[in-house]
Parts: structure tokens; C-alpha cells; sequence
């Protein structure tokens, strides 16, 4: 086959599968909107009259000095209303490890910007500019010591805003090891009681009143001890001073995520988990939960041994052991809302982050294959992981080539028709169909807009999962405590 006939081969093997792939989304997302459209309309009350059980919240910090005030006034007003709440606060002795890291790093660095250290604030990275041009050009540990100093660790933080009062229902724990988020929260689940729910919250997350009375009211919905787990989901939103396209079409792209996959992989595996039979199973596919606002009832948390903490994150790798044990998750039928990324480089970061999960995922089936004699479930689940996989590297690549087709003149006049089509099922369809959904009149010049916005998006969609993968070819392991912890770099905006 000539050049010729292979790239447009391979241009209408992009815009095929942008259309069927897209399609499917679309379907989806109609359907997820009737959904909470329908949980929106006025309804009998779940509940059963049964007592509320305890809901033990679980906040892990690490390096979130600047934001755990804000974190604590928004729990203490939720406390008060809901009784049989309690906070517990996690912080880690990992952060002094990885102050350590940091200050080699920077004593080390050829440069000493936001880009390559942005954990640290512009103060303290102009301070030790200014430190390394007073010493021509070479950076004393000592002096960097001192000046990541200045800044008191999270836990110190924390301990001077508990000191101020406020609901005996919170309470603060440190981790003394080096593990993760996931580590965190084991820890501090061992120390509450053994009885109700544990729920696994970010600082930045804000459940709404009546997020979390919904929530209440389906924990109260059974009298056989509760749904196993709840999930709440969410949608990306961008801090107010954001005017960057790439940054508002990221934070599209990932709250059409939410409607068109996370929910409904949670609400087929909720319909399907505990029915017999491989039918079931391969439309049940694999759990992906979230680690924000994940409601897990105590006795079942301790039944999985908690959350993994071998992984890079500690909440998707947990759906292997829920599928294999049939644990069901029930999806709460409101949205709630969780600050979006606020930069190109955090965009990628996050990315690369959570693209590990995939990377993860042999050792955990492995560790599973020992743990259960259903090797060909285990064999669904790897195929439904490496699709997923799949279809996020490609994203990017098969969006471009589709976009190229869609301008090249020799393109043909069927070849650009396809690869349109597929890129408006991929853009203009979805925000028309999310637009609709909202109220009042919509904007064609909005609506527009968005839509270019969630293009640019897509040719972005891919670079971190590449990144994470050239990271393990070349052994590099975000889960590793030879580097600072790879965590989000929050702001001081709020969203909008």
C-alpha cells in the first residue's frame, strides 16, 4: 500500500470510529440527562423512617496549608445539620519526607520556576531566586531548608484552627508513614467505630445540604443494613479568573466525561453486579469509583482490607475488588460540583496522573488471580481496562487525523463529510444536548464557543496518559517515595 492510500486509510478508520464512539456518547449522555431530570421532578421520599446511620467523613491532606481553613468552615456549618456526622482530619508525615525531596530537588535545579516546583508560592520561590543569585548561582541546602521553613506544615495548620474551637464531631489525625491518600485513609478508618459509613472527601470538595440529604435519605432506603456504597458524582467546573480555552474546554471535556462514561459504567454496574451468569457480568464490566464523595458502608470497607495502597490513586483500582466480590454501588441521582484544573500544566499533570490507574491495573488483577478461581472474569475485566486504555490514548490522535481529513482538499468529499460528522457528535451534539438541559434561552454564540473550546480540548485529551506511559518505560513510578508525592496544585480561585 502507497503512502498515499494509508494515510487515507487511516483517516477514515479515524473518522469511523470518532463517529461510532461518539455516537454511543451521545446516546448515553441523552440518557444520563433524562435521569437526573427525572430525580429533579417531585417524588416520594425514600426513606423508611429507620434511624440514620453514623456517616465518619474522611478529609486527607497533604501541602494543603492555604486551603483547610476554607475546608473546615464549610464541614462546620454541614456538621450542625446533619447529627450523627462526624470529620476526621488526616494529615501525613509524608509531607516532611517529601520537604526533604523537595529541597535536594531545588538545591539541584537549573531553574527555579512555578512549571518545574509548583508546590511552592511565588513568595517562596522568589526568596530562594534571590538566595541563589546572593551565592552566585549555587543554592545552600541550609538556606533552602530555612526557607521552605517559613511555611508550617499542614498539620501544624490544622492544629492551630482546631485550637480555635468548634464541633467536637472533628477531629484530627497524622499519619506517621509514607504512604498515599490511600494510606491515609486506612489509617484513620482503624481509629472510628465500626459501625455506619465512612465518606472519602478532598478539601476542596463542597457537598451541598442537599447533596448530602439525598444521600441520607438513600442510606435510610433499605432496612437490611443500607446500600453497600454510595456514589456522588461530579462535574468539572473552572475557577472565575480563567479566560484560557484550553483550561474552560479541559473542564468541558471532563464533566462530559462524567455524563457519558463514569455514570453510566456505575449505573450498569450497579443494575448488573449481583446477577448470575456471564451476561451479567460482561454488562456489569468493571466498577470505576471515585474517591470523591464515595460513601462506603464500615463492615464492607473492612472486608476489602480498605482501599489499595500499591497504586498511584486509591479509588479506581478498588472497582477490581468490588467486581469480583459482587459488591454493588448505587449512584446518587444529583451532580455535584468540584473546582476543574486551572492551567495547561495541570491539565497534563492530572492526566498523567490518573492515567496510572490503567498502569495499575495488571499488578492488581494479578494480585486478584490469586485471590479468586474466576480466570475468565478476570479476563473481562482486563479487556473492559485496556478498551479504556485504549480509547483514551487515541482520543487526541484520532481527533487531529479526523480534523486534517475534515480540511485536506485531496480529502474527498465523503472522507470530510465523515470525519465532520464525527467531530461534531464529538462537540457541537453534546453541548447542544447540555445546553438544552439548562435553564433559560440558549446562546448559539455560547453554544458555539463551547464547542470550539472542547476541540482543543480533544487534541490535548491524550498527552499525559502518553506522558505516564514513557514515564514507566522508563521506571519511573508516581507511587515511589524517592520523589514528592504527585497530587493537585490547588488555587486560591473558586469556581463558577
Amino acid at each position: 500500500m502507497n503512502p498515499g492510500k494509508a494515510a487515507r486509510a487511516i483517516a477514515w478508520l479515524s473518522a469511523a470510529t470518532l463517529v461510532a464512539r461518539h455516537t454511543l456518547g451521545n446516546w448515553q449522555l441523552i440518557r444520563t440527562l433524562a435521569w437526573l431530570r427525572d430525580a429533579d421532578s417531585p417524588m416520594d421520599d425514600h426513606s423508611t423512617g429507620v434511624q440514620p446511620p453514623e456517616v465518619h467523613v474522611i478529609l486527607p491532606v497533604l501541602r494543603e496549608q492555604e486551603h483547610v481553613r476554607a475546608a473546615l468552615d464549610w464541614w462546620r456549618q454541614i456538621l450542625s445539620s446533619f447529627p450523627g456526622m462526624s470529620l476526621t482530619i488526616v494529615s501525613t508525615a509524608r509531607e516532611e519526607h517529601d520537604r526533604d525531596l523537595l529541597i535536594a530537588a531545588l538545591c539541584s535545579a537549573r531553574r527555579l520556576n512555578s512549571a518545574a516546583f509548583p508546590q511552592l508560592s511565588r513568595c517562596a520561590l522568589t526568596a530562594l531566586k534571590q538566595a541563589r543569585a546572593a551565592a552566585n548561582g549555587h543554592l545552600n541546602r541550609d538556606v533552602a531548608a530555612e526557607i521552605i521553613a517559613q511555611a508550617p506544615l499542614t498539620r501544624d495548620v490544622v492544629n492551630q484552627l482546631m485550637a480555635e474551637g468548634g464541633p467536637a464531631q472533628i477531629h484530627h489525625l497524622t499519619y506517621p508513614g509514607l504512604g498515599r491518600k490511600a494510606a491515609q485513609i486506612n489509617y484513620a478508618a482503624q481509629s472510628l467505630p465500626a459501625t455506619g459509613y465512612i465518606a472519602i472527601y478532598d478539601v476542596d470538595s463542597r457537598p451541598e445540604p442537599e447533596l448530602l440529604t439525598a444521600t441520607y435519605s438513600l442510606l435510610t432506603s433499605h432496612r437490611d443494613g443500607g446500600p453497600t456504597i454510595i456514589q456522588q458524582h461530579a462535574i468539572h467546573l473552572t475557577p472565575r479568573t480563567t479566560t484560557a480555552t484550553l483550561v474552560r474546554g479541559s473542564a468541558l471535556l471532563q464533566t462530559l466525561w462524567t455524563l457519558r462514561r463514569e455514570i453510566p459504567y456505575a449505573r450498569r454496574y450497579q443494575f448488573s453486579a449481583d446477577r448470575p451468569g456471564w451476561r451479567a457480568r460482561l454488562r456489569a464490566g468493571l466498577s470505576q469509583p471515585v474517591g470523591h464523595g464515595l460513601f462506603m458502608r464500615h463492615d464492607v470497607f473492612a472486608d476489602l482490607g480498605g482501599l489499595p495502597e500499591s497504586t498511584v490513586l486509591d479509588d479506581v483500582p478498588t472497582g477490581v475488588a468490588l467486581t469480583l466480590h459482587g459488591i454493588t454501588t448505587q449512584s446518587l441521582a444529583k451532580v455535584t460540583a468540584v473546582p476543574a484544573p486551572d492551567s495547561l500544566a495541570e491539565v497534563v499533570a492530572q492526566g498523567r496522573r490518573w492515567f496510572c490507574s490503567y498502569l495499575d491495573y495488571p499488578a492488581v488483577l494479578r494480585t486478584a488471580s490469586g485471590e479468586t478461581s474466576s480466570h475468565g472474569h478476570l479476563a473481562v475485566l482486563t479487556g473492559v481496562a485496556a478498551y479504556r486504555a485504549a480509547a483514551w490514548l487515541a482520543a487526541s490522535p484520532l481527533t487531529v487525523v479526523a480534523a486534517i481529513a475534515g480540511v485536506a482538499p485531496r480529502s474527498g468529499r465523503k472522507l470530510r463529510a465523515a470525519a465532520w460528522s464525527g467531530l461534531a457528535l464529538a462537540t457541537l451534539v453534546p453541548m447542544a444536548l447540555v445546553t438544552c438541559s439548562r435553564p433559560g434561552e440558549p446562546s448559539a454564540w455560547q453554544l458555539g464557543q463551547d464547542s470550539a473550546e472542547l476541540l482543543i480540548a480533544y487534541f490535548v485529551r491524550s498527552v499525559g496518559p502518553w506522558l505516564a506511559i514513557m514515564d514507566a518505560v522508563r521506571g519511573h513510578h508516581p507511587a515511589s517515595t524517592t520523589a514528592p508525592a504527585p497530587k493537585a496544585h490547588r488555587r486560591r480561585e473558586a469556581a463558577t
